[in-house]
């Protein structure tokens, strides 16, 4: 039985899967290089390739850009980049008491 389709679908998934996690730098997105994504920027990358639709990446671009000003500076974009990549985490209401924490400090 010939192991190169098996060999090739693995080499394949490993690529997919390496890229899957990776984002541009903010550099090679600032087209017009003035220090600032527009809305027009981000789409026209996030739609290329069929990665999006453009309502998709609208929507998306409202994500990264934090202050709603209309552009996403490199530090908003880090920042969205680095909370995506961190994983949703678990809120503390704003009375700081975790519900779910035992009295000694530990989660139950």
């Amino acid at each position: 039985m010939p192991r190169t389709p098996f060999l090739v679908v693995a080499a394949f998934a490993t690529a997919l899967m390496g890229h899957a996690g990776e984002m541009p730098d903010f550099s090679g997105l600032d087209t017009d290089a003035d220090g600032r994504l527009s809305e027009a920027e981000f789409v026209s990358w996030k739609t290329s390739g069929g990665r999006a639709t453009e309502s998709e990446a609208m929507a998306k671009f409202t994500k990264f850009d934090a202050d709603a000003d209309g552009y996403v500076l490199e530090a908003e974009y880090n920042a969205t980049i680095d909370a995506w990549r961190a994983g949703p985490k678990r809120l503390v209401p704003e009375n700081g008491i975790d519900d779910e924490q035992e009295p000694d400090g530990k989660t139950s």
